[in-house]
């Protein structure tokens, strides 16, 4: 038996424009591209010429950051692809609203994976010039969310807004 690739090049190559989902903003591929860029820049910048994080350094050892920062990673990793093949794997014939597995404790599990990956960087380097970016970051991935929940609200309406009342954003309720 073959299985399914994780994620369907075809359907994932001009995503923007499939009309069944239900839409993502135009640019929102381009600036999570520019902000990795922009991010591994100031990273590298903060390590060979700042390094900033010679603070912080002594106050908190690598054998407690790495394990942190690796969890971090893999699992920021994994919500990120996971909720990517969820969504992009196949061609439906209308959008849907999906609600079921990780997307019934996150509205946005694919944005989530990808600032803890960005944070679990953050645990390894200890940059500070990192972290003012990651703020950044952080703000163009809320905004970019909005922007979706808008559409999503003009498709699905009163279902979506239910939604918006049961699941948190970013952080899953524990209780």
């Amino acid at each position: 038996m073959i299985e399914k690739p994780i994620i369907n090049e075809e359907l994932y190559k001009d995503h923007e424009n499939r009309p069944d989902l239900a839409g993502e903003h135009p640019f929102g591929d381009t600036l999570q591209l520019i902000m990795l860029i922009i991010f591994s820049i100031v990273i590298m910048a903060d390590y060979f010429i700042f390094q900033t994080y010679d603070y912080f350094r002594g106050k908190i050892p690598f054998i407690i950051r790495l394990p942190i920062g690796l969890v971090l990673v893999a699992f920021g990793a994994w919500l990120a692809l996971r909720g990517i093949q969820i969504v992009f794997r196949d061609l439906r014939p209308e959008p849907i609203m999906i609600t079921e597995g990780m997307f019934s404790k996150v509205r946005h599990p694919i944005y989530l994976g990808a600032m803890l990956i960005y944070l679990g960087v953050l645990c390894l380097t200890l940059s500070f010039l990192g972290a003012a970016v990651f703020l950044f970051v952080m703000f163009v991935y809320q905004w970019l969310a909005k922007h979706e929940e808008k559409l999503m609200l003009g498709i699905f309406g009163e279902k979506y807004r239910n939604y918006i009342r049961c699941v948190p954003m970013w952080v899953p309720k524990v209780f």
